[in-house]
């Protein structure tokens, strides 16, 4: 269990280093890939049977994203994708896309989402095979797996949507949060905190 979500934790933070290295530019040609000679350019295999990771371990997850930096015939038309497994229980942890809505589509199993919208309100759905849902631009959301396995595609109108994990962006930034900021941020005692941290590798 530990260690399916050090793996999920590995692949969350890859997507936010790649995150962190474009941007939607605007293009005044007909596609933003310079030197493309064939369809072969705008051809990505990623998400063939055979070469998708193995299922995760329950409580697990694993990322195939089909972001610029993955997949360079999406440069300058703004959109990008995303393949994912989770195992039993498994847990895409409340996130942020600064740049991109997502329209999240289950391919298995039954998933419970939500987001929150800047009136703290909650917005939920049960979702099952061939359902989907939007998560609006910037608002904070989660993809929860239901009791057995599931997979599910989510689609960007970014080249790059960015990814802020907003535990870990929270508690294990670095250098950190003074302790005492987030003591009295969230009505907790240094202890907690620290617990915390330690728990999200900050």
């Amino acid at each position: 269990m530990a260690f399916s979500r050090a793996l999920a934790f590995m692949g969350l933070v890859h997507l936010m280093i790649q995150s962190s290295i474009a941007y939607d530019p605007t293009i005044t040609t007909d596609f933003g890939l310079m030197g493309a000679a064939s369809g072969a350019d705008f051809t990505s295999t990623a998400f063939e049977a055979d070469k998708l990771p193995a299922d995760p371990a329950a409580g697990g997850l694993v990322l195939v994203p089909q972001f610029v930096g993955q997949f360079p015939g999406l440069t300058g038309l703004g959109i990008s994708s995303l393949y994912f497994k989770l195992g039993a229980g498994g847990l895409v942890p409340p996130h942020i896309h600064a740049r991109a809505t997502e329209l999240f589509i289950v391919l298995k199993g039954t998933f419970y989402v939500g987001f929150v919208d800047g009136a703290n309100k909650l917005y939920t759905a049960t979702l099952y095979p061939g359902d989907q849902f939007v998560f609006p631009q910037a608002l904070v959301h989660y993809q929860l797996a239901g009791d057995s396995a599931a997979e599910g595609y989510s689609s960007f109108n970014s080249q790059n949507p960015g990814v802020t994990l907003i535990a870990s962006n929270v508690f294990a930034s670095t250098p950190g949060i003074p302790v005492g900021v987030l003591s009295a941020a969230f009505g907790t005692d240094a202890q907690t905190v620290m617990k915390i941290r330690t728990a999200l590798g900050g």
